[in-house]
């Protein structure tokens, strides 16, 4: 009895001590979920840091299914099979790129519908038999018996099945499988009897391209064959086709797993396979899946925070890891990569694309300043690039080497400014500004929206009304010359900083004083005549997504001269209440990015996150720190919905980040931040230098909202800005609360 009961102790206590393991580890905080219900658009699959491989399941790919940009949608009941590469919370999509299903039974070449897997290899599977975890996701398909699991490095993606006994077991390789996307055609060739090669070649929000593959098997399939045509030919090794697939048979026992690596090239097969040889050979799924979470535990662990509740700390890091999802390496092992459909290699910089800064530039990459300046260098020197080796423009919107023209401005340019004005080494001020000078004589049209008019806007001093988005687009464009107006002076080029700094004004010419807002103005130089602001129709054409009340706040670079339009702090105070409290009364179809209502102010979309903060600059700190906590509590939460709008690579997990530290970078391209309202009783952050830079909220609590007094590293401090250097100096900001406003 006495040996048992000691046993009994033994294995209590190992049990306690590895919950309390796996309590402790950073990466249980992670909830790959949050933001793939609602209209997130993030996905629960395995990747790593900035990597080319995102290793994702697949439910609907079609066009029309919007909140399927991801591939993945937490309402859905079937799964269809397992991609490499994946958008993190984007308003539109591409990638899906070659497709793995492992099946049981009768084989079946085609996916069926969510409403009848069973006409295809499509499975159904529940969320309780669903796990996800930085580099790590694993789900049963419910149709087969096959327990499914995923794992990757930057280039390779790594799946185990687990298969039922079966003299029947399949793997389907489906390179025909595109995200929104059109195929042009797809090769598979079956190599002996453990490997695949081949291609798919297509078009879509990536641009013309190819994602060429490489694929080995841990066991010898049994017998194999294509699919082309419409038709499965057994035996055969190759196709070439629009619809060219491959399939491999195995026989399996209860419980046996299969092991299959799957790396990509953008350049070519050769690739494919030397960066499979860099990555995957000798290595099986456990060791990658070993490294992948390490990786993302080193990371996010750098980010400490204590107190607040389980919910808080949940969507803090899972914020933490998505921020770091992209932008996302686009280079091969020996330096291939492509830039405009153009195969280039470099030794210089390393090449990564998937540049969604219309929104990142807001906050996202602000964040990486302070945290990665590594990955800031490489993504700057990428952007300068494209001018200085392909001869080409700095791209608007980025997406496997490819300007898709989505969105307005030219905010490669507040990327490369913000990292130069915080000291981010590495970067080459000169190719820098003549690659920035090059992106703001470029005219491009706006793919989204209809926006352009870069041409008039420099001859005018605006962007007249006859092109789409124009207030938004004078506005952006405004803010952009700023930046470049900053690196001129910075390199001691005079004239050209007078001419950038009169562009960053132009913000004044699209201002209506008769309604008090930005407004559209045709080429005459007259507005156009005034309309009552309740129809969603009549603001669309002029704002990007109609969202008149964020642009009216958007001159991030010029608020004092902002605020005078306004009537100076009174009237402008008097403004931001206005619009935070009258609820919108409107008509028509409403634009799906215009979400998350505060008043008249739609969070859920980027031009309005800075909003919030503006209090600061007219003496009401205290209404900053009520509304952040408002819209911490309010618009984000801790389940798959728990994002009030795409995530949009990092940028809405970015703002929640730097709106728990307390500070936000209102203006990108100053080195300082605007002091909010923290959320933890303690957080810090462990920077590259080896310094680390505290944040502690003493009384903090759900009525301790407001900020009494505070102290930087000991003494006080009086001041509603915080300096980049105090933090990447490391030490200690503490802010005592209370319940009181301090007016």
């Amino acid at each position: 009895m006495k040996k048992e009961l000691l046993i009994y102790f033994f294995t209590a206590l190992l049990s306690t001590g590895h919950a309390q393991q796996q309590k402790n580890d950073v990466l249980s905080w992670v909830d790959p979920f949050i933001g793939t219900g609602g209209h997130g658009h993030t996905f629960p699959g395995a990747t790593t840091p900035f990597g080319m491989i995102q290793l994702s399941p697949d439910q609907n790919t079609k066009s029309g299914d919007w909140d399927w940009c991801s591939g993945y949608h937490y309402s859905s009941k079937t799964i269809m099979g397992f991609s490499h590469n994946h958008l993190s919370g984007t308003g539109w999509a591409d990638l899906g790129d070659i497709l793995v299903m492992p099946t049981v039974g009768a084989l079946k070449m085609t996916p069926g519908t969510e409403d009848n897997p069973e006409t295809g290899y499509r499975s159904k599977f529940s969320h309780e038999r669903e796990t996800a975890s930085p580099g790590y996701y694993s789900v049963m398909l419910d149709s087969y018996g096959i327990k499914a699991e995923l794992t990757t490095s930057p280039r390779v993606g790594f799946h185990k099945y687990t298969f039922p006994k079966s003299d029947e077991s399949n793997i389907i390789i489906d390179p025909t499988n595109k995200i929104f996307g059109n195929i042009y055609h797809t090769l598979v060739s079956i190599e002996g009897n453990n490997k695949i090669k081949g291609y798919c070649y297509s078009n879509g929000w990536g641009g013309k391209r190819f994602a060429y593959f490489v694929m080995e098997f841990s066991k010898p399939f049994k017998s194999y064959g294509v699919y082309a045509e419409g038709k499965i030919k057994s035996n055969e090794k190759m196709a070439l086709a629009k619809d060219a697939k491959a399939y491999v048979k195995f026989s399996t026992e209860e419980n046996e797993s299969i092991e299959v690596k799957v790396s990509l090239s953008p350049v070519s097969i050769e690739n494919a396979q030397e960066n499979f040889d860099t990555e995957a050979k000798n290595v099986d799924f456990a060791q990658a899946k070993e490294t992948a979470q390490k990786t993302w535990r080193d990371l996010i662990s750098r980010f400490e925070v204590t107190g607040g509740t389980n919910d808080q700390r949940k969507i803090f890091y899972t914020g933490v890891y998505h921020t770091f999802i992209a932008p996302n390496l686009y280079m091969d092992a020996n330096g291939d990569y492509v830039a405009a459909q153009e195969n280039m290699n470099t030794k210089w910089f390393t090449n990564y694309s998937t540049y969604s800064y219309w929104d990142g530039f807001r906050a996202t990459h602000p964040l990486l300043t302070i945290m990665d300046q590594k990955h800031t260098k490489e993504f700057a020197n990428s952007l300068i690039s494209r001018y200085t080796d392909r001869k080409d423009h700095m791209p608007i919107w980025e997406l496997c080497g490819y300007d898709n023209f989505c969105m307005l401005g030219y905010h490669s340019v507040s990327v490369i400014w913000d990292a130069i004005s915080k000291g981010v080494p590495g970067i080459d001020e000169e190719k820098a500004f003549a690659a920035m000078k090059d992106a703001s004589l470029t005219d491009k049209m706006s793919s989204s929206d209809g926006g352009g008019g870069l041409n008039d806007y420099i001859k005018l001093g605006y962007t007249p009304s006859e092109n789409g988005a124009s207030v938004s687009a004078t506005l952006e464009y405004a803010y952009d010359d700023w930046c470049i107006q900053q690196l001129a002076e910075k390199l001691g080029k005079k004239d050209e900083a007078e001419v950038y700094r009169k562009r960053s004004m132009s913000f004044l010419n699209t201002f209506n004083k008769e309604n008090n807002h930005f407004w559209p103005k045709q080429k005459n130089g007259k507005f156009l005549p005034d309309f009552v602001l309740n129809d969603w129709k009549k603001l669309q054409p002029h704002w990007v997504s109609g969202n008149i009340w964020a642009y009216d706040f958007f001159v991030p670079h010029k608020i004092d001269e902002m605020m005078d339009l306004y009537g100076g702090k009174k009237g402008f105070e008097n403004k931001l209440d206005k619009t935070f409290t009258e609820a919108l009364k409107m008509e028509g179809e409403q634009h799906v990015d215009i979400s998350g209502f505060i008043g008249s102010l739609g969070f859920g979309d980027e031009p309005g996150h800075h909003v919030p903060y503006l209090y600061n600059y007219v003496g009401s700190p205290y209404k900053t720190q009520k509304m952040i906590k408002f819209i911490r509590d309010n618009m984000y939460a801790a389940k798959p919905d728990g994002i009030v709008n795409n995530e949009d690579c990092g940028q809405m997990s970015a703002w929640y980040i730097f709106s728990s530290l307390g500070f936000y970078p209102v203006t990108p391209g100053k080195p300082v931040y605007a002091i909010g309202a923290p959320q933890f009783p303690k957080a810090s952050l462990k920077l590259e230098n080896g310094k680390t830079f505290t944040v502690i909220a003493d009384k903090i609590s759900d009525k301790n909202i407001y900020v009494q007094k505070m102290f930087l590293n000991g003494k006080e401090y009086k001041s509603w800005e915080l300096n980049h250097s105090d933090i990447m100096n490391g030490g200690e900001l503490r802010f005592v609360m209370g319940n009181k406003p301090v007016k």
